[in-house]
């Protein structure tokens, strides 16, 4: 970032949730992320680069304050900066879609250009299970983004449970990332395969369950009251342990 800031501007926070490949858990993440930054008093503006998402996964689709922008559209650029510079922005929380490769690309290029003079700081949110392809995602938006942006790396253990994550630990480019970037790396542990498919089908999320949000027999039972409190309590340990390039 350029050292010329002027001071008068608001310090705010970019965490966005790097697209690449699908299915690796990532809007969940975000999901996480949004009463975690209530919970510290902040109020994060949500956005939602999802645009070709059908498949009750996008961030919309769980929190209908979240605004759509299509990064493909003249204007994205315009309505990013529009979300910044609402009064009392602390954080801007945005979740990029899975695959839009180059244009997304191109976009947090001139995003982070144009954001040069003004208090933004960008936290790039990496999730990847225990698969090849996954970790290899990671490593092509770094190798895009640069030191443009603060890396948390979320490993999922998905349905893995104690998983060893091989691909990440004994991949020789991610032992180059990780000394060229130093990012922050964390665990979401493994949920049961159920309960998450409940959670999607029905677009509720962890929070909405733990306050009771949801009519439905399958929520209201103690045990998956008590999984949807357990695992959130997991994922807010884990932020904390990330909150320095997580808050303002």
């Amino acid at each position: 970032m350029s050292e010329s800031v002027d001071e008068s501007n608001p310090h705010i926070r970019v965490v966005f949730l790097e697209g690449g490949k699908g299915g690796v858990g990532k809007t969940e993440v975000a999901l996480c992320l949004v009463p975690w930054y209530r919970h510290q008093g902040i109020e994060p503006v949500l956005l939602d680069f999802d645009v070709e998402n059908t498949n009750k996964s996008g961030l919309q689709n769980f929190c209908s304050e979240a605004e759509k922008i299509d990064v493909h559209r003249e204007g994205a650029l315009d309505e990013f900066f529009e979300a910044c510079d609402l009064t009392g922005v602390e954080v801007v929380l945005a979740d990029l879609g899975a695959g839009a490769g180059k244009a997304t690309f191109d976009w947090f290029r001139e995003a982070f250009d144009d954001a040069q003079d003004l208090n933004l700081d960008f936290t790039a949110v990496a999730v990847t299970t225990n698969e090849a392809g996954a970790v290899q995602s990671v490593l092509k938006w770094a190798d895009e983004i640069q030191d443009r942006a603060r890396y948390l790396v979320v490993l999922n253990e998905y349905r893995e449970w104690d998983c060893a994550f091989e691909y990440w630990h004994d991949e020789a480019q991610v032992v180059a990332f990780r000394a060229a970037f130093d990012p922050v790396v964390i665990t979401m542990g493994a949920r049961i395969a159920e309960f998450q498919s409940e959670l999607r089908n029905q677009c509720v999320t962890l929070e909405d369950v733990i306050e009771r949000r949801v009519d439905d027999p399958f929520f209201k039972k103690t045990k998956n009251l008590i999984r949807a409190k357990r695992y959130q309590r997991q994922m807010f340990r884990a932020f904390d342990d990330a909150s320095g390039i997580l808050l303002p």
